[in-house]
């Protein structure tokens, strides 16, 4: 029986510079179940660790694709930056990162409690 990443039927997901970030990308995705792999980290050190000139690209079989690409907009969504969102228990602002207020302790509105 061929292996997962056998096959050429991957399709990118993501594209980018950073290698760390694209094995952080790679983990959120296979904590979701979805198996990832990442192409191009291995180019970083051939350009003196100047990862900006490298094409790092996260990718997933393609029958993956759509839950891939729903998992990463949802990071995206909360990634650094985002909106801070409001505590509905406590009225306090929070930031994108939080899954708990930090003053009160009440679960994030739009994320199920673990």
């Amino acid at each position: 029986m061929p292996g997962l990443f056998d096959k050429k039927d991957f399709v990118c997901v993501h594209r980018g510079t950073d290698p760390l970030e694209a094995s952080l990308l790679r983990g959120l995705l296979e904590s979701e179940g979805i198996p990832a792999r990442t192409s191009g980290e291995e180019l970083v050190g051939a350009y003196s660790g100047v990862p900006r000139l490298c094409d790092i690209r996260v990718l997933v079989p393609a029958r993956y694709e759509t839950p891939a690409r729903g998992v990463l907009k949802a990071y995206e969504a909360r990634a650094p930056g985002a909106a801070e969102w409001t505590c509905a228990g406590c009225g306090e602002s929070n930031e994108s990162t939080f899954e708990v207020c930090w003053s009160c302790g009440a679960a994030r509105p739009d994320r199920p409690e673990a």
